[in-house]
């Protein structure tokens, strides 16, 4: 699961977590890149938040095809 935080002053945090995982850090959603920061707070995350706010409504919603594994990946999140 992947949930977008609002911090303020538009910036947000962004978790991906799952039952088996807690939240990490890391880049989301290419490993080492992003853009998003994951347990970061940032302007970047605000404006994925903001992006996705229109794919769930054009898109999700309407039942489209979304190009992305259903499965939670560990690329890109950092293990102690």
């Amino acid at each position: 699961a992947n949930c977008f935080i609002e911090t303020g002053f538009e910036k947000a945090a962004l978790i991906d977590f799952n039952y088996e995982y807690e939240p990490l850090p890391g880049k989301f959603p290419l490993p080492g890149l992003g853009p998003f920061s994951l347990l970061g707070e940032s302007k970047a995350n605000h404006w994925g938040k903001m992006m996705f706010k229109w794919v769930y409504w054009n898109k999700l919603v309407s039942g489209e095809e979304m190009p992305l594994e259903a499965q939670m990946s560990l690329a890109g999140k950092v293990q102690d």
